[in-house]
Parts: C-alpha cells; structure tokens; sequence
C-alpha cells in the first residue's frame, strides 16, 4: 500500500486514539459547581491529560495571541487552569503575563508548573485567585484578555464579559476560544458564547471556527475589542 494511501488510515487511528484517551481523561476530571463557575473535579488529573491532549492546541493558540500582542503587551488569561498556555506566553514570546483561575488548587499547580519550567526566566507569569465575575485589578490594566475553554464554565458570563471590558485598556483585545455549540464530549450541552458577545460592552471583531485537531473544529476563536 503507498505511502498516500496510508495517510488517511494513520490519520483516523490517530483521531481514534485521541478520542479513547480523551474519554478516559473525561472520567477524571468531570466538574462540580461552585460560587463563581464549573471546577474540574480533579485538577492534577486535568493537568497530566492536557499536557498530553492539547499541547498543540496551546502551541498554535500562544502564537496566535503573540501575533496580537505588542511585545510590551500585559496579557491576563481567565481561567488559566494548571497555566500551560500562560508559561508558554511567557518562556516563549517574552509576555508579561498574569493568570486568573477560580480554583485554589489550580493556581498551586500552575506555580509549580512554572517554578519547574524555568526558575531562571527574567519575568516568569503571576498566578492568582479570582472569579472573572469580580477580577482583582483596576481598570484599564491590560493589553490582552484570554481566555481558553473555560467561559462555558462561567456562573454569570455576561459579567464576566463586564469585568474583562473594564480590565481592558483601550484599544486593547480579548480573545477567547471556546466550544463551538453543541459540542458534545466532556459536556452535556455547550452554550454559544457569541450569542452574549454581541449583546456585550465589548465589539465583536470575528467569530471563526478554530481547526484543530488536524482539519477538526471542536471549538471557536473569538476576537473583541474595546473601544
């Protein structure tokens, strides 16, 4: 069989194997509700599995960002998790970088994470405890917003959205990827989060399908702008 041929059949084992490993990851880290949003049930399982599932995913999403991003931009990502996109951000783009994640145990992880991913970088990424719906800094603080599957885990994302608008500085750009709706795998049901951002204080700039993996498009990017 030529090597064309095979392509395919490589290709579809490989998704098949994604989805295998992506559906035992599910089991572990299943979420629970708390004041604020959705925390996955168990956060070192979560940061073991998304090393493995979505270190693409955070590399094309770093660059993408990086290409938005002035050098001298202060990037805040919500709900950084175990902070993987963030380190990246900030060992691989130079970023002045804070990450936000309502869950205590996610933000020990995430400075653990980056205490052993460089101890010696010049401005490693800050890590703290917050709720997007009430974010402890003042206005206008901020260059760039992320934000990486985690709106769908928001309690009150219209305020989330408030909040990021005023963190924001003029000018300045939130981007989010989220699940596309109706995506079916780790949740029942996935909101579409463009429906709340046309109706937001910030200006929609694009809503486009995000491909990965491969041609695949679970999720979508999201561009606003604050005026």
């Amino acid at each position: 069989m030529t090597a064309r041929r095979l392509r395919p059949l490589v290709l579809v084992g490989l998704a098949i194997a994604a989805l295998v490993v992506a559906r035992r990851a599910r089991d572990h880290i299943a979420g629970r509700e708390a004041p604020g949003g959705i925390l996955i049930g168990n956060p070192r399982a979560y940061d073991t599995h998304s090393r493995r599932l979505f270190g693409s995913f955070f590399r094309a999403i770093a660059s993408d960002i990086a290409a938005t991003a002035s050098p001298a931009a202060k990037v805040l990502e919500v709900g950084c998790g175990p902070g993987h996109l963030s380190i990246r951000l900030a060992r691989e783009y130079g970023l002045d970088v804070t990450g936000l994640d309502l869950d205590p145990a996610m933000i020990e992880l995430a400075s653990r994470n980056v205490a052993h991913a460089s101890a010696a970088r010049e401005r490693p990424p800050t890590f703290v405890v917050g709720d997007v719906a009430a974010l402890p800094f003042d206005d206008a603080t901020f260059d760039v917003v992320v934000s990486t599957l985690s709106m769908h885990h928001w309690s009150h994302p219209a305020d989330g959205l408030r909040e990021i608008h005023r963190v924001l500085r003029r000018g300045g750009r939130a981007l989010i990827w989220d699940l596309r709706p109706g995506f079916r795998l780790f949740h029942v049901h996935a909101p579409d989060p463009a429906e709340l951002m046309h109706t937001g204080p910030l200006r929609v700039v694009s809503v486009r399908p995000w491909r990965w993996p491969w041609r695949l498009s679970f999720s979508q990017r999201v561009e606003l702008a604050r005026d």
